[in-house]
């Protein structure tokens, strides 16, 4: 079985992996040397398919001959390695708190369906999804994401993180006893889902990192990210999160994202179209919007500017960004000195 081509993850979950490789001696170019498809500069970016994922946690397998990868990987995570979510977590008040924004803000990090949470008086059950992916793929990001839970929860919760429990829905593994040595409790497998428990009993006890003013305007921040592309159809949508996140250094084409999808310009094409929606249409708005947000915050070399989003000169960028708005570059830069709050809100 193999990863949907569209599901997709952030590219952040890479650096636990990658802090792993520097610990024995390894760099992320011997991840990305041996035989695999994707370009680095696909990696560079910040959202990966699962698929290309996969094929990295197994070629970081090879390398370091460790098969219990995802398990030795989320024992590296860091959250401030997540940005804007992972930000916001650490400074939330409370761990049940922090469990509730981790839930509604899952799709910032990846495609999948963002974990359930069960509350009881004695404990808090997270069940989390995993994307279907090739076997290996599939165990290794179930052990990947409950080590890393855990490891976040001892990180940032201290005394009051309490692990209870956690089931998988594999076998055991040969290194089930080293699994359980880090988790500190006994672990169930062959489960009907994934999930992880922790003590309810201090989840509502402040913690030592919350900053309530920043949380609040990290929580807009990912309300305003989360709601960005929410009125387009799913296949839309991770296009559009792809062509937002772009990076300013390689040239989009609709060739270029259809091979980050693994599929052909033409498969892309007709998935579009079933939405009612068009690749130029999507490329468009994405330009616009970073081009009005570069104009308001002060960016000096609209030459610059033009290249950075795909044109081949000024004129061309200024010809478009009128043709949209009705105004060209320079008097909207003028409007936004004039307005900013108008402009801070169109954008």
């Amino acid at each position: 079985m193999t990863a949907h081509p569209t599901n997709t993850i952030t590219s952040a979950a890479l650096q636990p992996l990658l802090r792993l490789l520097e610990s024995k001696g390894f760099s992320g170019k011997d991840l990305m040397a041996s035989g695999l498809e994707s370009r680095p500069e696909h990696v560079s970016g910040q959202r990966i398919p699962i698929s290309q994922f996969d094929r990295l946690l197994e070629q970081a397998s090879k390398l370091l001959n460790q098969p219990a990868i995802g398990f030795a990987a989320g024992q590296h995570l860091d959250l401030p390695s997540f940005y804007l979510l992972g930000f916001l977590l650490s400074s939330c008040q409370t761990g049940r708190e922090a469990l509730t924004i981790l839930r509604r803000y899952y799709s910032l990090i990846s495609d999948t369906r963002s974990p359930d949470l069960f509350v009881g008086h004695q404990s808090i059950k997270v069940v989390y999804y995993v994307a279907e992916g090739s076997s290996f793929g599939s165990h290794t990001r179930t052990e990947f994401i409950a080590t890393s839970i855990h490891t976040a929860g001892k990180a940032f919760g201290g005394h009051l993180y309490q692990v209870q429990g956690a089931g998988f829905c594999f076998p055991p593994p040969s290194y089930r006893h080293e699994m359980e040595d880090y988790f500190g409790i006994p672990l169930q497998f062959n489960q009907p889902h994934n999930w992880i428990s922790f003590s309810a009993r201090l989840l509502d006890q402040p913690l030592s990192q919350a900053n309530p003013e920043l949380f609040r305007e990290l929580e807009e921040q990912a309300e305003k990210a989360s709601q960005r592309f929410a009125d387009l159809s799913p296949f839309s949508r991770k296009v559009m999160h792809i062509l937002y996140q772009w990076p300013e250094s390689i040239p989009i084409t609709k060739e270029s994202v259809a091979d980050l999808l693994s599929t052909s310009s033409r498969t892309l094409t007709r998935r579009l179209q079933e939405e009612n929606c068009q690749f130029s249409s999507l490329l468009r708005d994405v330009r616009l919007e970073k081009a009005k947000h570069a104009l308001q915050f002060g960016h000096a070399d609209v030459q610059q500017l033009a290249i950075e989003l795909g044109f081949s000169d000024r004129r061309g960028f200024e010809r478009a960004f009128k043709q949209w708005t009705g105004e060209t570059p320079a008097a909207y830069r003028r409007s936004c000195r004039c307005q900013p709050q108008a402009c801070l809100e169109e954008a």
